[in-house]
């Protein structure tokens, strides 16, 4: 693995076209940053952004590199013209060793809470900080990180910092569905609800919820982490947000997730006329109850309503 932290320039305060293009998810260079990025990084390699916010570097993004093509090649594939806006792809004149890296839109991320980069974290990514006293504590830290290697463990350090949910365990789970094995959306759905949704997505609503939302089991043997829009329906940043999730025991995981109840924005509680009243004894489930549901969880139930529980209702 061949990962790297990257400096990014503001365009507005360095006067010049944005890149990274994070739109896009593409970052060109060239020289000899080009030639690092053109026999150095590769597909499933890390690139980590940072800039300076407030005095402190921050990464601000990440992409898992999908590919990196010489600018001259990209120019003449006619579907990457159409499709993507980087300034290097549009200069009249090709730089020598000039590359153009894309990265992976469902694996790559822009952070909605930049990562501080500081002597604590350098600490932990085992990087030796001994800055000069010529230097303030910005720019020492600013030379350690610029286009500073990083090895595997590194990354994953990095990205379970970034997001809880993608750890190791996480990591891995994507190499098994990347796997030559074949298999349909249902199936991998299965895989990631039995082995993710069991462990990483359970751990995090766990650090939030302690019990079933709607009966109170608190046996956490027997919680379900279950998505409000499911894993299949969403894209990468939604698989792996914790407000798409709601902790539930089985059976009412059971019937959130075949549409057989959902919720209203305030909570209350939506049942499907075709459980008869017998069944909504035997699982526990009243017009009385209600959660509560914070904004972001609101806008997934939203979807959850409209996709899940009023297709099976009108059927």
């Amino acid at each position: 693995m061949n990962s790297y932290i990257i400096p990014y320039l503001d365009p507005n305060k360095h006067i010049r076209e944005e890149d990274p293009l994070f739109s896009e998810y593409t970052y060109g260079d060239d020289g000899d940053k080009g030639i690092i990025l053109k026999t150095k990084v590769s597909k499933g390699d890390f690139l980590f952004f940072y800039k300076s916010i407030e005095n402190n570097p921050y990464i601000t993004a990440y992409y898992e590199v999908e590919r990196v093509l010489d600018v001259q090649k990209a120019k003449m594939d006619n579907t990457i013209m159409m499709n993507y806006q980087n300034p290097h792809l549009f200069r009249n004149k090709v730089q020598e060793n000039e590359v153009i890296v894309f990265g992976n839109p469902e694996k790559s991320m822009i952070l909605e809470h930049p990562l501080v980069v500081n002597r604590a974290l350098l600490e932990e990514l085992s990087i030796h900080y001994n800055p000069s006293q010529n230097h303030t504590e910005l720019q020492a830290l600013t030379l350690k990180l610029r286009w500073k290697r990083l090895n595997n463990s590194q990354v994953i350090l990095l990205l379970e910092k970034m997001n809880p949910l993608n750890n190791k365990c996480f990591l891995e789970i994507h190499k098994v569905l990347e796997s030559p094995i074949i298999l349909d959306e249902t199936e991998k759905e299965s895989i990631v609800k039995a082995r993710l949704g069991q462990s990483i997505f359970k751990k995090t609503l766990l650090a939030v919820e302690k019990k079933c939302r709607l009966c109170g089991v608190s046996d956490e043997r027997l919680l379900v982490a279950s998505h409000i829009k499911p894993w299949s329906q969403s894209n990468h940043n939604e698989r792996l947000d914790v407000n798409n999730g709601l902790l539930l025991c089985p059976n009412h995981d059971a019937l959130f997730d075949r549409g057989y109840i959902s919720f209203c924005a305030d909570g209350a509680i939506l049942i499907s006329d075709s459980l008869e009243d017998e069944t909504r004894v035997f699982l526990n489930i009243n017009e009385t109850m209600k959660i509560v549901l914070n904004v972001k969880q609101q806008e997934y139930m939203e979807w959850h309503r409209v996709n899940s529980f009023e297709k099976l209702y009108l059927r």
